[in-house]
């Protein structure tokens, strides 16, 4: 099955969530369209990830186009949804667990990645023309990580 960025017949709530589902798969999927698809592509867009602030999508597709050239595997749960009824805007949270592998690395004995355990607090809002909610300010919170960080940082 291909990665359809629009699903049918989702709930409200569900449709929040599945912004974070498209950015997610787009990155372990290597699907640059899907995970475009998730984030809202203008100067307005804002990610914090720790100490780094990265605004606008120049700025944040730099960012996260590294992932690209990595084996990733994102496992996301207990996701909440705070949506009113008829809204444009909503948020969520998340737990995530994010392994970044290095290709070359992937099917190898020894552990040479680099794993983090994050939380999620993202505020979204829906697009007037295709009704897929985007990602318009993403923060990351690393709780704990192992690994070889140099994996994800270069």
């Amino acid at each position: 099955m291909a990665d359809p960025v629009t699903l049918t017949a989702l709930s409200p709530r569900k449709a929040v969530a599945d912004a974070l589902h498209r950015c997610m798969l787009g990155i372990d999927s290597n699907n640059r369209a899907l995970f475009e698809s998730s984030c809202l592509k203008n100067e307005s867009m804002t990610v914090v990830a720790g100490p780094m602030t990265f605004e606008g999508w120049p700025a944040i597709s730099d960012f996260f186009f590294r992932l690209f050239d990595l084996v990733t595997t994102h496992i996301t749960s207990n996701i909440r949804v705070e949506l009113k009824d008829g809204a444009d805007t909503a948020s969520m949270s998340a737990h995530v667990l994010a392994y970044h592998v290095r290709p070359d690395d992937a099917f190898t004995p020894e552990d040479t990645s680099y794993t983090g355990a994050c939380l999620y607090w993202i505020d979204l809002v829906k697009d007037c023309g295709d009704g897929l909610w985007r990602i318009k300010k993403w923060e990351i919170k690393i709780l704990w990580s192992t690994g070889d960080r140099a994996v994800l940082h270069g």
